[in-house]
């Protein structure tokens, strides 16, 4: 039976072997782990199949010892939970049994009305809330959890589990209600008696965002009054921030959303308090509760309020490692260099090496982030246009010229451009002083004529030979083939994407332009992903099945040759030839959104050649789909 396969549901198809391998498995619980573990190899292996998912999980580090796989099993279950496309990417037992009881956990745990696999319909709510709460390294709290805070509320024992589990906490939009002091409580513990330190913040309240940082980055002792430096309560200047000494006010004992956007009644929000909301069963809180650490913070809905109080606690909140800001526009620019100003003061806290911000009003605030925080290993910007201010509009800021050091520990950087004509001097610059990047994405870059991308091409060429990942997105290079070959010559790169790069799109002679890259592709032993979509390959994908011939073929996991208006005959002579070729086994073939319809008794012939050699990912074509992909075509 092929992995992926259902099992027959009609009893009437069972067969005498099936029969007792179910039955076995309905006995499983009467039965000691050892009895079943005795049994021959070939038997266990066709019982997998047939157990649910806790037992699967109990058995799996017996099985492990005993050298059988229990990969066929979780990989079906998965993708009846989600989809073949959806599970191919998960290659390992490991890797597919904890994406299973992830998704089990979710849809237990906030009653999602998505059905259970069926090994898991059987199976006791309690056991395998308990079995799957094993897995969640993330939970989400705030409008939409239904039945989250009696599930809390009943079995305490989850709540334990949560703790040492969970890494990441999202808070969704809140309801500020009386009984959602429960989600208070669960924030508590997971943020400050847990191992939580990763922290996502999906909502426009400031007040919100507040409180939940308060205490939580910075070393301050815990005293009968909070400390708060005077940055925190909006009197100071930028010069005396660093020096200043902190202030004492009131304790805190409850937190008022009155007159905030988030709105509802006063809650008492001490650690004290919350904690004794769970030990009124359990024991009673003796000690001051801890504060935890938090190392990652995402902010999305990052309105001028949350910047804000981001800015103003940023100088000292010293365990903070990542930083990720979303808004819905772009960032004003006042609010960018009020972050580089607040990153710049950071002079006795650990340095932020992870900064996201999406979006930026100009290319030219790339390296102001850049000067202000000197030890980032990772940037990852949105570049979007911003709309011409009126004649009678205040002069706007002046960006000013920052002095970026002679070489950069930047290790990964991507940049995404919304603007209809770009600067690549800035971009340019960060490159030559970057000879650490393993991992670049540029995407969105349009120059306005004559000028081409062949520049950054040779950049790159010159200045970042250590690069491993390489993604290219929605840039024009069809006049740069000869740049791009000389570039993966200079590389040892294991990821490639040239995702709608227009790369034939001039080309006389598709075919020969073609070979010529998987000729240079050929020479890349490190390569294992290599991304074509939205190419126009149409006719000329047969030539990439040549990767896979002569004595050096590539060694190729996974192909992307999706939205390339590939048709029933181009796929047959790349089938044909892939087949002759003998194709890596475990290759991941990605053929969605080429259209089928024009011939479809051929189309699957070629699937059904392909299926054997490949691990397919396909998916439904639209006419509206095949329209704009036509006419992108053209």
């Amino acid at each position: 039976m092929s992995r992926w396969n259902q099992k027959p549901e009609n009893p009437r198809t069972w067969s005498l072997k099936e029969r007792c391998l179910r039955a076995t498995a309905l006995s499983f619980p009467a039965l000691r782990n050892a009895a079943v573990l005795d049994l021959p190899t070939d038997l266990l292996q066709d019982l997998l199949l047939h157990l649910n998912v806790c037992q699967l999980n109990d058995i799996q580090a017996s099985l492990n010892h005993r050298g059988i796989s229990t990969y066929s099993a979780w990989f079906a279950i998965l993708i009846e939970m989600n989809s073949f496309n959806h599970a191919v990417d998960f290659t390992s037992v490991e890797t597919v049994r904890h994406e299973v009881m992830r998704l089990l956990f979710q849809r237990v745990f906030y009653s999602v009305d998505r059905g259970l696999p069926r090994a898991a319909s059987n199976v006791d709510p309690s056991l395998l809330l308990q079995a799957s709460a094993m897995s969640a390294d993330y939970l989400i709290l705030g409008n939409g959890c239904k039945d989250f805070e009696r599930r809390i509320s009943e079995w305490r024992p989850l709540l334990k589990i949560l703790e040492e589990r969970v890494k990441r906490v999202c808070i969704s939009e809140p309801t500020w209600r009386s009984e959602t002091i429960t989600t208070w409580c669960v924030i508590h513990r997971l943020l400050d008696h847990g191992v939580a330190t990763e922290l996502v913040f999906h909502s426009p309240c400031p007040t919100i965002l507040a409180r939940l940082l308060q205490r939580r980055g910075s070393h301050q002792p815990e005293q009968d009054g909070e400390l708060q430096s005077p940055c925190l309560q909006g009197g100071c200047s930028e010069s005396q921030c660093g020096n200043a000494p902190p202030c004492k006010r009131e304790k805190m004992e409850t937190v008022s959303m009155e007159g905030s956007s988030c709105g509802g009644p006063t809650l008492p929000l001490v650690p004290r308090f919350l904690c004794r909301r769970f030990s009124q069963v359990d024991s009673p809180v003796k000690e001051a509760c801890p504060r935890g650490r938090i190392h990652y913070l995402e902010v999305r809905h990052c309105k001028p309020e949350s910047f804000k109080i981001l800015t103003s606690v940023l100088p000292t909140f010293s365990s903070l490692r990542s930083l990720t800001l979303y808004s819905i526009t772009s960032f004003s620019k006042k609010d960018v260099l009020d972050l580089a100003s607040a990153l710049r003061r950071r002079c006795c806290a650990s340095p932020i090496t992870h900064l996201n911000v999406g979006a930026l009003p100009e290319a030219k605030l790339i390296a102001v982030l850049l000067e202000s925080s000197p030890s980032l290993k990772s940037l990852h910007v949105d570049i979007q246009a911003v709309v011409q201010s009126l004649p009678s509009s205040p002069a706007p800021l002046r960006t000013p010229e920052p002095q970026l050091p002679a070489e950069l520990p930047l290790e990964e950087l991507t940049v995404q451009v919304s603007e209809l004509s770009s600067d690549l001097s800035v971009l340019m610059s960060v490159l030559r002083r970057s000879p650490h990047l393993t991992s670049l994405s540029v995407a969105g870059i349009r120059l306005p004529p004559p000028l081409r991308l062949d520049q950054l091409l040779s950049t790159l060429t010159e200045c970042n030979r250590r690069l491993r990942k390489l993604h290219l997105k929605d840039l024009k290079l069809f006049d740069c083939l000869p740049e791009v070959l000389k570039l993966l010559r200079s590389c040892s790169l294991e990821e490639l994407d040239l995702i709608d790069c227009r790369l034939l799109e001039r080309s006389k002679d598709k075919d020969y332009s073609l070979q010529m890259l998987v000729d240079t592709l050929k020479t890349l032993p490190s390569l294992h992903t290599l991304r074509l979509t939205r190419n126009r390959l149409a006719g000329s994908v047969h030539a990439l099945a040549e990767l896979f011939s002569g004595p050096r073929p590539s060694s190729l996991k996974r192909l992307d040759i999706s939205f390339n208006f590939i048709q029933a005959a181009d796929l047959m002579e790349f089938a044909d030839r892939l087949e002759a070729f003998h194709s890596p086994p475990g290759l991941i073939l990605d053929l969605r959104r080429n259209p089928v319809h024009f011939d479809r008794d051929t189309w699957e012939a070629a699937t059904l050649k392909l299926r054997p050699l490949t691990l397919l990912q396909e998916e439904g074509w639209s006419p509206r789909l095949m329209m704009a992909d036509h006419v992108s075509n053209m």
